[in-house]
């Protein structure tokens, strides 16, 4: 038996003076080491930290890079402020100690040491998002692991997966001859740590990993007079960067609740190209949302979803912190609109007709490409049975008999899409085959401690109890009825202005440039068999970088005009003009207006059509050409039930 889930990969970021309370104390490693350990005190409930203790599963920060800001306390050297240096650090070990306050070990060693400190430190901790799951602030640690519950949010559904190959980790392996000591192999040497080689393939019933592939994520709500409760209101009081996981606000009576999801309105604009000139330079130019994809658009409205992973309201500041699930897409002044969303059946939400197949207060966005590929962590368990403790309630089965569930969980961490592949043919439904790579792999070790042993993991079993219910499916990517997927006989093709009727297939390729590098880390800690990153994660990929995104469109057609012919053998640029753009566009079958159904569009409005072959048959059927459509760009329009991909 097995499950696979997803969730996002966010910065986490504890402020300095958290509700007056959190602080931490740094030491030395040790004689020999080049480490420091940061022992957390302080926090609140329903936040990320209560009483010293990190809302994260046992070992899961290894591997991630952190730094500070705003360090004060005696003792304390400003080199270690990230804004003075730039210096960042590697957590190499992630522990709960006797008094249940998180230990982190963090490599290089502090400039600030347990020889110059007196007494506790104040300041900001920042955990990058690369190779951090969400947490979950429901996640519970225990001394025994067969009665932990320990979680991050890897709680979405991946999709209707037909296919999946996991990155496993590999061993890359060095061995040397040495002369003079025979033919053998004289030395064998562990090297770095692989995992690469992920893919899946789904049948689309949303864009959801298009976003994935592209990066960039504009939405468009009709937030009044559209039946939303937006009673619970505020308004961002500090501006935000690309990236950041922690917004804050100032209205004490904007309540929220982790699971709650909050609307930022933002009217200010971002171009969409930046190949393109400003649209005050063109004419025929519009911002999204326009309400039609067959507009060209060159800017977009900066208004985002994210679901509440934490939220507090901190009565020391008046201050609300809301930590996101997902970092920000777009950089927001400070003065913009907050609103409260969610899927409970008090408020109202996007909700699917089941007869006419219309969706309710729809969720409209863009997905384009810009700078960066949101980072993902991929959860995947496997299992003999169900005799499993899913909750801390009773003591698990694991002495290896024919009772024992025998349960494997691990978090793949820092996923990053590097090539998709979009295709349908007359026969099937639309398909999108995923590229991805690892950076390391986490995995739940508690089977292997002297003592009490279990799973410490909690694991998400979608269907039996992470989305059991009509809500919990909604807040999991998968409404009721949302399942179906986009059927090719309920598509349309427009290629250079013209509808094609007679399309066989087609195939819309593209690769994200992503590339790990492995860097030198230079830490010396000792390996353990309960470790759930081996190494401290020293072997694995340190960083993904994003490089040039190339697309590519392949259809073959019956041909019954020579127009796109013509356009080819003259090389016409189609570009800047709405009427010849390339638009793969979707519709759910349904009763109800196909402006409220569940939607999905494909456009280029820059390409050039590089092959158009006119083959003769050998059969004496009809002419078939295949086309190869060479976009600079792409750009998605969606319209469906989820508040954010």
């Amino acid at each position: 038996m097995t499950e696979i889930s997803f969730g996002h990969e966010t910065e986490l970021e504890l402020p300095a003076g958290f509700d007056g309370a959190f602080q931490f104390v740094i030491a030395n490693g040790g004689t020999g080491t080049d480490t420091s350990t940061l022992t957390l005190t302080g926090g609140t409930n329903n936040s990320p930290i209560s009483s010293g203790e990190l809302r994260y599963p046992l070992g899961m920060l290894v591997g991630c890079e952190v730094a500070f800001s705003n360090l004060s306390g005696t003792g304390t050297n400003n080199e270690d402020n990230m804004s003075v240096s730039g210096r960042r650090y590697t957590i190499v070990k992630h522990v709960i100690n006797e008094s249940g306050s998180t230990v982190l070990h963090v490599t290089p060693q502090m400039r600030t040491t347990s020889a110059t400190v007196n007494g506790t430190v104040t300041g900001t901790l920042h955990i990058s998002a690369y190779k951090l799951p969400t947490l979950d602030e429901d996640s519970e640690h225990d001394d025994d692991a067969n009665n932990s519950s320990e979680s991050v949010l890897t709680d979405q559904f991946v999709g209707l997966i037909n296919t999946i190959s996991l990155p496993e980790t590999k061993v890359d392996l060095k061995r040397y001859h040495v002369i003079g000591l025979g033919r053998d192999v004289a030395v064998q040497v562990p090297g770095r740590f692989v995992n690469t080689g992920g893919q899946f393939e789904a049948t689309m019933h949303n864009a959801r990993w298009l976003y994935y592939a592209l990066g960039q994520e504009s939405v468009n709500m009709e937030m009044g007079g559209s039946g939303f409760d937006v009673s619970s209101t505020g308004t961002t009081d500090t501006a935000t960067v690309p990236g950041q996981g922690l917004i804050t606000h100032g209205n004490a009576n904007m309540s929220l609740l982790p699971g709650n999801y909050v609307h930022i309105t933002d009217t200010d604009t971002i171009p969409v190209h930046l190949h393109k000139e400003a649209a005050l330079d063109k004419s025929g130019t519009t911002t999204y949302p326009i309400g039609d994809e067959t507009a060209l658009t060159t800017d977009a409205q900066k208004n985002e979803i994210r679901r509440v992973a934490a939220y507090h309201w901190n009565s020391s500041d008046s201050k609300g912190y809301i930590w996101l699930d997902d970092g920000l897409n777009f950089a927001h002044s400070s003065g913009k609109a907050l609103r409260k969303l969610d899927y409970s059946t008090s408020n109202k939400f996007p909700l699917l007709d089941a007869t006419t197949r219309t969706i309710a207060r729809p969720v409209d966005r863009m997905v384009f490409a810009k700078t960066i590929v949101p980072s993902f962590a991929l959860e995947v368990s496997v299992r003999r049975n169900d005799n499993q403790d899913d909750d801390g309630g009773t003591a698990e089965v694991v002495d290896g008999g024919s009772t024992d569930a025998k349960q494997l969980t691990r978090v793949f961490r820092g996923c990053k899409v590097k090539e998709f592949s979009m295709t349908a043919d007359t026969d099937a439904a639309v398909r999108l085959s995923v590229g991805f790579d690892a950076a390391l792999c986490y995995t739940d070790t508690g089977r292997l401690e002297t003592s009490n042993k279990g799973d410490r993991y909690n694991v998400h079993r979608l269907f039996e109890d992470t989305a059991n219910t009509a809500q919990a499916r909604m807040e999991a990517g998968i409404a009721k009825g949302t399942q179906k997927p986009f059927m090719f006989y309920n598509g349309t093709v427009d290629v250079g202005g013209i509808r094609l009727g007679q399309v066989v297939s087609f195939d819309l390729k593209g690769k994200t440039g992503v590339e790990q590098f492995y860097t030198i880390s230079g830490n010396k800690v000792a390996d353990s068999v309960t470790d759930q990153i081996p190494f401290a994660g020293a072997r694995n990929a340190s960083i993904a970088v994003e490089g040039k995104t190339e697309y590519e469109l392949d259809m073959e057609i019956i041909v019954d005009d020579p127009t796109l012919y013509h356009q080819m053998r003259r090389a016409v640029d189609n570009s800047d003009d709405a009427n010849k753009m390339v638009s793969l566009s979707f519709t759910k079958q349904g009763t109800g207006a196909a402006s409220g159904r569940e939607s999905m569009t494909v456009v280029i409005d820059d390409y050039y059509i590089v092959e158009a072959p006119l083959t003769i048959p050998e059969d004496k059927g009809p002419m078939r050409s295949k086309l190869k459509v060479m976009p600079k760009s792409i750009r998605v329009f969606a319209q469906d039930t989820v508040y954010h991909y």
